[in-house]
């Protein structure tokens, strides 16, 4: 388990919708601090703030190596 800190809000997306609306839900709160985990795939997985389980990172041994985690997240 590692911790990361959100440093921009993530908001929901509707399908087949290309463009994220600022009035949609927030799924992670820009300050926020959330446990993340790897799977056995490389799979960076952690919990948004209504308890539903997302993937922030894919297919890298290290979390940081992920373009939208850079994005949205720092490793603390």
């Amino acid at each position: 388990m590692e911790l990361v800190q959100c440093i921009k809000n993530v908001y929901a997306k509707v399908l087949h919708d290309y463009i994220e609306i600022e009035n949609a839900q927030v799924l992670f709160t820009k300050g926020y601090v959330y446990p993340v985990f790897k799977d056995e795939l490389d799979n960076w997985l952690t919990i948004d703030d209504e308890g539903e389980q997302h993937m922030i990172a894919s297919e890298v041994k290290s979390i940081a190596d992920d373009g939208w985690f850079q994005e949205y997240f720092r490793r603390l």
